[in-house]
């Protein structure tokens, strides 16, 4: 988002994240984005994830630098006490709020709360879902990834319909692209025979993204199919997380490659020459792995609940019961693996459905929701601020975006001046 914001000749944008100490160098590089960092807090750290941080509040300092950048839009991306102090200075100098919704962590409690455990007592998820209602509330427009996200925020959270503004995702179908398939690739992960099947995990390995699931359903799989169908699966596991060590356990060694983290072309390769992607989460607001396996030519194996549902339409995906366990996910598995013309004709709806989902329409409608809120603003102002505000002829919009983890940052957007 940043990136897009600072490429544009009407925009500029600052970005307000956490500093994580931990990482001395981000996956990412963000080195052209002007930026601003916040002190953190690692407080999930508690459930043994040191891999987030909490961003602390704006300190006095902060708060002057942001006076003197004058930002239009402040585009808020998590309900943490970083983004709630953004949140109430940003209504204190009198600016608009653009919030997006990214994760579903209410949904993750069920993974770190032991039921009728110690941190079960506080009902987590009502009180998350409580944390969520009261910071979306507060914000001009709410900008979700798709319809089920809207709904459940309507229905669940109590935010009122009329806040609501998409910002989708997009996928860039150069790079995830069925053409990258590439048999010296297959052959290094032991693919030897035009009958091996290549079943592909593409994400961090962590509790909330199924990690237990898919290990559990793939050992299902083996125990219980032939010798002759579990001769032809290779495993391919991309990603790092705290839970490979028990996905390397559970997992046969002699037909898995654990591969880590990849970017760029190794990833591209990497889902291009898989054959399934497999991705049994249940917590994803938007599985942007599952769009690029889609635009990938991969036959997706996934549950049915409402965001999956939203994002594979009938035909371009092979989606099992919202509550599907091991044994239902490994009947899919060798249905797909059994039907090979199945596979083809749902890669091949998979593809038009990713090809639809462009970022240059992702941020068109992300810009759109930063109209709306300029629009609430300036109807909300008096008429001396109208005349000398965002829409006058001597300003243009600047947008401040202020999170949760070190790599998913707030921001803040101005109209670059005439």
């Amino acid at each position: 988002v940043a990136r897009f914001l600072t490429s544009s000749s009407q925009l500029e944008c600052l970005v307000v994240t956490p500093h994580d100490p931990n990482i001395q160098k981000p996956i990412i590089d963000m080195s052209d984005v002007p930026k601003l960092s916040s002190s953190s807090l690692p407080i999930f750290a508690l459930v043994g994830r040191n891999d987030y941080v909490v961003g602390l509040p704006l300190d006095s300092n902060q708060k002057r630098i942001l006076d003197a950048y004058d930002p239009n839009v402040y585009h808020l991306v998590s309900p943490d006490s970083l983004g709630y102090s953004a949140q109430r200075y940003a209504r204190k100098t009198g600016k608009c709020i653009v919030c997006s919704y990214h994760t579903q962590l209410d949904r993750y409690v069920r993974f770190y709360a032991t039921k009728h455990g110690f941190l079960d007592k506080f009902k987590p998820r009502i009180l998350i879902q409580k944390l969520f209602s009261d910071f979306y509330a507060g914000c001009d427009v709410v900008a979700v990834p798709n319809h089920a996200i809207a709904d459940k925020l309507v229905a669940k959270m109590n935010i009122p319909r009329e806040k609501i503004g998409f910002f989708p995702r997009g996928v860039n179908t150069t790079n995830y692209n069925p053409n990258r398939r590439n048999q010296t690739w297959r052959a290094s992960v032991g693919c030897h025979s035009n009958d091996n099947v290549v079943v592909l995990w593409a994400a961090r390995l962590v509790k909330e993204k199924g990690a237990h699931l898919f290990a559990d359903s793939l050992a299902h799989f083996f125990k219980t199919a032939s010798k002759q169908i579990a001769d032809r699966i290779r495993i391919v596991v991309v990603g790092d997380g705290p839970e490979r060590v028990s996905m390397v356990t559970a997992l046969p060694k002699s037909h898995t490659t654990f591969l880590l983290h990849l970017s760029g072309l190794n990833l591209w390769t990497a889902y291009a020459s898989s054959d399934i992607y497999f991705f049994p989460s249940h917590t994803e607001a938007f599985p942007n792995t599952l769009l690029e396996a889609q635009a990938s030519g991969l036959a997706v194996l996934a549950p049915a609940y409402s965001v999956n549902r939203d994002l594979v339409p009938k035909n371009a995906g092979y989606l099992v019961d919202e509550h599907a366990g091991p044994i239902d996910f490994a009947r899919g598995l060798l249905d797909l693996i059994q039907n090979e013309e199945q596979r083809k004709q749902i890669a091949k709806e998979a593809i038009k459905v990713a090809r639809a989902r462009t970022w240059t329409a992702a941020f068109s409608s992300l810009t759109e929701c930063y109209d709306r809120c300029l629009k609430l603003n300036k109807e909300k102002a008096s008429p001396e601020r109208i005349k000398k505000g965002p829409y006058s002829n001597t300003s243009s919009p600047r947008i401040m975006n202020i999170s949760t983890k070190a790599n998913r940052a707030h921001l803040s957007l101005r109209r670059r001046s005439s």
